[in-house]
């Protein structure tokens, strides 16, 4: 089973959507694979549009489930603390590149990377970029809610009073626009899809370990998980094409500046 879903893995990174016969579902995955994507997802990373580019972990899950021979249905969520519930409860199968964590693992379970992680202060000029996570301190920073957003931030040891929260990323930074906060953190990831749309957005320090982001399913959903973690191994070189395809060479230099510190 684990030689084949490898070797299915390879095939989708040479076949198009246009060219791959159609195939009955794979047995013991669901015929509708049941997508959880944040509502606010950047169309760089997820896209709504069926009619352009799919975006980087569309495309990866539109691959998957072509070659197992399932429809794939999008269910977006505005609120991302109802994400893992969502899922828990049934209204999805997976969970698009939600941050692997220790909290999270006692959950949900987690596929192989899909891709790194790190978390960077940021600011929008004319406010000077922070340069160390202890200058968050005396600053207001824009927070979400459930995310690694907002832990990195509380690690940081910001005051609770000086976290400012906001339902999603486009409330988020547009506050930082406003100049209603003066920092957020967030990944490398999507600083380099939010300077795409802002190009006055700034990156400052690192905050906080460098970790994943993965795709996440209910624990007794063993099968998918094998079958997902089989296919993205299968299309390891071809994630990295995928990224140089939708991220700036200023964002794949920070990913490998990100990985070495």
């Amino acid at each position: 089973m684990r030689e084949r879903l490898v070797q299915l893995g390879l095939a989708a990174m040479l076949a198009a959507a246009s060219s791959v016969q159609a195939v009955e579902p794979t047995a013991g995955l669901p015929s509708r694979l049941r997508v959880l994507v944040p509502s606010d997802e950047m169309p760089e990373m997820f896209s709504f549009d069926t009619k352009g580019q799919p975006g980087f972990e569309r495309e990866l899950l539109e691959g998957f489930c072509r070659i197992h021979g399932l429809k794939l249905d999008v269910v977006q969520v505005r609120d991302f603390e109802q994400i893992i519930p969502m899922l828990r409860r049934g209204e999805g199968d997976v969970i698009t590149g939600i941050v692997d964590t220790e909290a999270r693992r006692q959950q949900v379970a987690f596929t192989s990377e899909v891709y790194p992680v790190r978390h960077m202060a940021i600011t929008r000029r004319p406010t000077p970029v922070v340069t160390r996570p202890e200058a968050l301190r005396s600053l207001r920073v824009g927070v979400i809610p459930g995310t690694t957003w907002e832990e990195a931030v509380i690690e940081a040891g910001v005051p609770k009073g000086q976290r400012v929260a906001y339902r999603d990323a486009e409330l988020l930074i547009g506050a930082l626009r406003g100049g209603q906060v003066d920092a957020v953190v967030m990944t490398v990831f999507d600083f380099a899809l939010a300077k795409k749309h802002d190009v006055e957005l700034e990156a400052g320090a690192f905050v906080g370990k460098a970790g994943a982001a993965a795709l996440a399913v209910r624990p007794e959903d063993g099968r998918l998980l094998e079958a997902l973690n089989g296919y993205l191994q299968g299309m390891r070189q071809a994630r990295h094409s995928l990224l140089f395809k939708y991220l700036s060479e200023e964002a794949l230099t920070l990913i490998a500046l990100a990985r070495r510190e």
